[in-house]
């Protein structure tokens, strides 16, 4: 009972020393760090797309061992 009541508390004590103030950002900034994440996503949408494909043809070759196999 004691973890329950502690895991609580525990996230609460480590979020709280995270918030800190900090300045402004500007518009130059902004469009950096937006410019940046659109960057790392396209790159992560072309390593999901190629892993897409790697699957699509493993599941192809799946299906026609199956059909193999049926035959023989």
């Amino acid at each position: 009972m004691k973890h329950i009541t502690f895991l609580p508390l525990a996230i609460l004590f480590l979020s709280a020393g995270a918030v800190k103030s900090q300045a402004p950002l500007t518009d130059s900034d902004v469009a950096t760090s937006l410019q940046a994440l659109e960057t790392a996503n396209k790159t992560l949408i072309d390593s999901q797309k190629k892993t897409l494909d790697a699957l699509d043809a493993l599941d192809q070759n799946a299906q026609q061992l199956k059909a193999f196999t049926k035959r023989s």
